[in-house]
């Protein structure tokens, strides 16, 4: 008669950041994406960025959260996607600019700046590590997660 109710759990998305202080190749970083992507899922997005071009206060807090990492060498970054994160910097964004979302002029690209910052912040990673293999056991064990 009673029945009890059964707890799903949503599957989390992750995104996960090649953070290197050279030029990465095109084959390396699609050899990469397709490990990542391989393993489970759960990878909504993938994205390569030279250190220098981050935020610094963002490295920073990297560097005080996981500090076994090595910075200087290329290094993964994974955060979980958080739809809610994405909507308040992009509701910022058109607060900064409220003429131009008025006359539906901000530009795609600063969408999908805001999108990326809120996706990539550091003060919400799940995991910083040096070794890819670290970051394909944390997304095959978050998938198990989600499918329980």
């Amino acid at each position: 008669m009673f029945e009890k109710k059964k707890l799903h759990v949503e599957q989390a998305f992750f995104s996960v950041a090649i953070i290197s202080n050279e030029d990465l190749a095109d084959e390396q970083y699609d050899n990469w994406t397709d490990e990542v992507m391989g393993t489970a899922d759960n990878v909504g997005s993938t994205t390569w960025m030279r250190i220098e071009d981050w935020d610094a206060r963002q490295v920073n807090v990297l560097a005080e959260r996981f500090p076994d990492v090595r910075m200087k060498e290329t290094f993964f970054v994974v955060n979980e996607i958080i739809a809610e994160d994405i909507q308040l910097e992009v509701k910022e964004l058109e607060k900064r600019h409220p003429w131009k979302k008025f006359f539906n002029a901000i530009p795609l690209s600063d969408y999908i700046d805001a999108e990326e910052r809120a996706v990539l912040d550091a003060s919400k990673a799940s995991l910083c590590t040096n070794d890819l293999e670290t970051v394909k056991r944390f997304l095959a064990e978050q998938a198990l997660v989600g499918m329980k």
